[in-house]
């Protein structure tokens, strides 16, 4: 985002980084959560049993999700892309954290 200035194309990789950070975590226990739908179920899920509890998971998710959506149509201006962009970069972190922690 920084070399190129693209904030669309950072902001659906970011995503898509995202996107795959909930799989990996899903797929630990066996399952595949393929649609979007089944994401955001799967991450309610986890938002209610150690560790996922300490984190405001639905928030980063749809964080992410805003970021995807500014990539297809460019409707968040430089405030929202900022805020999108941190709490998705935190949500990804945090996926990180208890992907480590139930290993």
């Amino acid at each position: 985002m920084q070399q190129y200035g693209r904030r669309d194309s950072a902001g659906a990789l970011l995503y898509e980084s995202a996107k795959q950070c909930i799989n990996a975590l899903d797929n630990q226990a066996v399952q595949n959560p393929g649609s979007t739908g089944a994401k955001t179920a799967y991450l309610r899920a986890l938002a209610h049993q150690p560790p996922g509890n300490r984190y405001d998971l639905e928030s980063g998710w749809l964080a992410a999700a805003h970021l995807h959506i500014h990539a297809d149509r460019g409707n968040l201006d430089a405030t929202g892309f900022h805020d999108s962009w941190v709490k998705a970069q935190t949500f990804i972190a945090d996926l990180l954290a208890i992907y480590a922690a139930i290993r």
